[in-house]
């Protein structure tokens, strides 16, 4: 069966409020919210509730390209994410003393290379992608060329639970047993090119690793298809200042605190930030505070 689709049809994707950059402001110190591909910030605010329970400023960033403005990621390069960050970090180290940076996915390789030029005091990083692991790592430059767009749920079996999972995160008001919606998720296109840039952030966030100063904090799920542990080993033994590595129960998308082992992971984040916090008071003599607002 073919289902055309009206000429005004709009599938709205991630036009909802909790896709928007958002800060929630508690204390002296901030950690800045890096998502995923293709993410929002909504994404993050598990962590971030973990930061502002514990007196953390919060600030959840929207990358160039991403949420609502979806149709433009085609137009976006690695360097404008970084610029975005660079920004924030710039910001927030004007109001705050001490500054966590945590990324998530293709987010944890941008917060990588921020870090390795931006003084933070420490990095949490979920699932950091850096390389694809699959024999089309190789030939993704050609691919880049010869198809400049593909159409990720082309194929989409709307009776998997997972994949419909998945669409809720950014179509959380789609009928999904429409034929209309579904042939218009069918129909959705994504620009080759954003791999590619996607690609290159990985490749940037890896080769930052060694320079990075500060503590570093890396949750990985035991059975993530897209980030696979063995490479978040090897990224990990290239970061001289390790603070601590876990791997848990959980896929890939650990930020939504849906993971079995979710606890296990909020009570290791909120015993590094505690030491980042403590470590930062010893070296400059200032009061911690905890404030908490609502």
């Amino acid at each position: 069966m073919v289902v055309n689709l009206p000429q005004d049809f709009q599938l709205g994707a991630y036009r909802s409020p909790e896709h928007a950059a958002f800060e929630w402001r508690h204390g002296p110190h901030a950690v800045l919210l890096v998502h995923g591909f293709p993410g929002t910030p909504a994404e993050m605010r598990p962590v971030g509730r973990i930061f502002a329970d514990a007196g953390w400023s919060v600030r959840g960033l929207l990358l160039p390209g991403f949420g609502a403005e979806l149709p433009t990621l085609g137009d976006k390069a690695h360097t404008d994410w970084n610029a975005a960050i660079d920004t924030a970090l710039a910001e927030l180290r004007q109001q705050y003393a001490c500054i966590v940076i945590a990324g998530n996915s293709f987010g944890g390789a941008l917060a990588l290379r921020a870090a390795a030029v931006h003084p933070v005091e420490g990095v949490v990083l979920f699932a950091p992608f850096w390389r694809v692991d699959s024999w089309l790592e190789g030939l993704f430059p050609v691919a880049e060329r010869a198809f400049p767009h593909i159409r990720p749920f082309a194929r989409a079996d709307f009776t998997d639970a997972r994949l419909r999972t998945e669409l809720r995160h950014f179509l959380p008001d789609a009928n999904l047993d429409d034929p209309v919606v579904q042939a218009g998720i069918r129909q959705l296109t994504l620009p080759t090119r954003a791999l590619g840039q996607v690609r290159r952030a990985g490749q940037a966030g890896y080769a930052a690793a060694s320079a990075v100063r500060a503590p570093v904090l890396i949750f990985q799920g035991r059975r993530d298809p897209l980030v696979k542990p063995r490479l978040t080993q090897r990224l990990a033994q290239r970061l001289p200042n390790l603070a601590g590595y876990l791997e848990i129960d959980g896929e890939h998308d650990l930020v939504r605190g849906m993971a079995p082992d979710w606890p296990i992971v909020a009570t290791m984040l909120h015993a590094f930030i505690a030491q980042i916090a403590a470590t930062h008071w010893m070296s400059t003599g200032r009061p911690q505070l905890h404030e908490y607002a609502q």
